[in-house]
C-alpha cells in the first residue's frame, strides 16, 4: 500500500450503483486512475433480499427473480458508463457485477484484487449539518484493506 506521502496508486476500485452519488465518485475514479496510470476496476453490488426462514411461495419467487433482474439490468447500465469514461481517459478498466452487501462484497472484491485505493462517495451534509457517510461508504471505510478515498457528493 503507498505511504500518504508517495501514492502511486496501481490498481484502483470504485463503487458504481447508477445515483449522481456514484456518478461523481466514479469519475474521481477516473481522474486518480489516469493521474497514477493505474488499473480501474468498477464494480456494482446487486442486493439480493433476505427471506431467510420465510416462504415467500411462486409469486414471491417471481417478485424476487423481477427486483434481481432489474438490479442487473441498472447495474449494467452503471458499470458501462463508468468503463466508457474510462476508456475515453485512457484508463484500463474492468466491470464486474456482484451479488450481496454492498459494503461488504466492495471490501471483500478490494482484498481479492488488492487493490491500493477504493473510492466511494458520500451524501455530504444532513439537514442538522452533521456529516454523514451513508450505510456503505462507512462499512467500507472502517473495513478496507487499503486507502479509501471518500468523495463528498452533496
Amino acid at each position: 500500500m503507498p505511504s500518504s506521502t508517495t501514492a502511486r496508486y496501481q490498481r484502483i476500485l470504485v463503487g458504481v450503483d447508477g445515483t449522481a452519488t456514484a456518478s461523481i465518485a466514479g469519475e474521481r475514479a477516473v481522474v486518480e486512475a489516469a493521474a497514477h496510470g493505474a488499473a480501474l476496476h468498477i464494480v456494482d453490488v446487486v442486493a439480493i433480499p433476505s427471506v431467510a426462514g420465510a416462504s415467500i411461495g411462486a409469486a414471491g419467487a417471481a417478485a424476487l427473480a423481477a427486483t434481481v433482474a432489474a438490479g442487473e439490468a441498472r447495474a449494467g447500465s452503471a458499470l458501462a458508463a463508468t468503463q466508457d469514461a474510462a476508456r475515453a481517459s485512457d484508463v484500463d478498466a474492468t466491470t464486474y457485477l456482484v451479488h450481496g452487501d454492498p459494503g461488504a462484497a466492495i471490501v471483500a472484491l478490494a482484498r481479492d484484487l488488492a487493490v491500493d485505493l477504493i473510492v466511494v462517495g458520500s451524501r455530504g451534509l444532513d439537514a442538522s449539518g452533521r456529516y454523514v457517510l451513508g450505510s456503505v461508504p462507512e462499512q467500507v471505510l472502517f473495513a478496507a484493506p487499503c486507502d479509501v478515498l471518500v468523495v463528498r457528493t452533496g
